[in-house]
């Protein structure tokens, strides 16, 4: 299958790892655009950028994802299914492009804790578990059909790191396990059950105080 694979954090390079490893084509990778950053305020591009880059993938790193340029850009592309793990969010022209869909790959059991911080909310709450859900994307966040998903329990002494690399570890299997229901035909995506959805927005520095 031919994939463009979109994410930009440290969590998603896993899966492009894993996915660079397979028998799928990556034909390429779209992350943010590099920003400054540390004492130094150096330009430093994305984690993301930096793994494809020593995988010898092309890049993108456009600064609107809204633009008409960008649209065509993949459109040029002719990819089978558009990949997306911690990115940002895509306009319809952008991820109605692929003639198999878009597919996000979520660090929550949806429709629990939708939203940009599904991790940090889990613990926050005190979940026992949580897990990992690939789902087909809507113009409303969060809420496509879900395609798989992987339950994953909660330890006692978890952090946000911990948690997040266990996570992150296991997505790369889990895309591929999404990836192949795909292309066999066996996805038989489920709508999510909005009444028993749960939001994840974005921490703020008022979430932080004790």
């Amino acid at each position: 299958m031919k994939i463009v694979y979109m994410g930009t954090p440290d969590f998603a390079c896993p899966a492009l790892s894993t996915l660079a490893a397979s028998e799928h084509e990556v034909l390429a990778v779209v992350t943010g655009h590099p920003k400054q950053s540390g004492r130094g305020r150096k330009i430093q591009p994305t984690p993301v950028y930096e793994l494809a880059q020593r995988l010898g993938i092309p890049t993108l790193t456009p600064k609107s994802l809204k633009k008409p340029e960008f649209a065509e850009a993949i459109a040029k592309l002719k990819p089978d299914l558009i990949v997306v793990i911690a990115f940002r969010i895509l306009p319809p022209a952008v991820f109605s492009v692929p003639s198999l869909g878009s597919v996000n790959i979520h660090a929550s059991l949806l429709p629990k804790y939708r939203g940009a911080a599904p991790i940090n909310w889990a613990l926050i709450n005190g979940e026992e578990q949580t897990g990992l859900s690939s789902f087909f994307l809507k113009k409303a966040v969060d809420t496509g059909d879900v395609i798989v998903q992987e339950a994953l329990p909660i330890r006692e002494n978890d952090t946000y790191d911990s948690l997040a690399a266990r996570l992150a570890e296991m997505s790369g299997p889990f895309l591929l396990r999404t990836i192949e229901a795909i292309a066999s035909g066996s996805a038989r995506p489920l709508p999510q059950d909005d009444s028993a959805a749960t939001p994840a927005p974005k921490l703020t520095r008022f979430d932080a105080v004790i």
